[in-house]
């Protein structure tokens, strides 16, 4: 087996320094998936669609059917996600 020698550094210094790092990096990746669950986001129908693997049409049919609100920020339609996962779960 392969040894590797750190000049200028502690053991004790350089574990605390990898373990600081792991910490960041996975508190960031929680950040992210937390804040993308959030129930209350908005979504376009690309995102939606990209997201969950449906189709525009089911997204149009659905709004058509009343059983997805639409919120509209000028042109633009947009999709809250809990309204979508409840969709998705009356036509599972």
């Amino acid at each position: 087996m392969e040894q590797i020698n750190f000049v200028g550094i502690e053991p004790t210094a350089l574990i605390s320094e990898i373990v600081g790092k792991i910490k960041s990096e996975l508190l960031a990746d929680l950040t992210k998936t937390f804040n993308d669950n959030q129930p209350n986001r908005y979504y376009s129908a690309q995102d939606i669609c990209e997201r969950f693997g449906i189709s525009k049409p089911t997204i149009h049919e659905w709004r058509k059917r009343g059983i997805l609100k639409t919120y509209k920020l000028g042109s633009r339609v947009y999709y809250r996600m809990d309204d979508i996962e409840k969709a998705m779960i009356i036509n599972d």
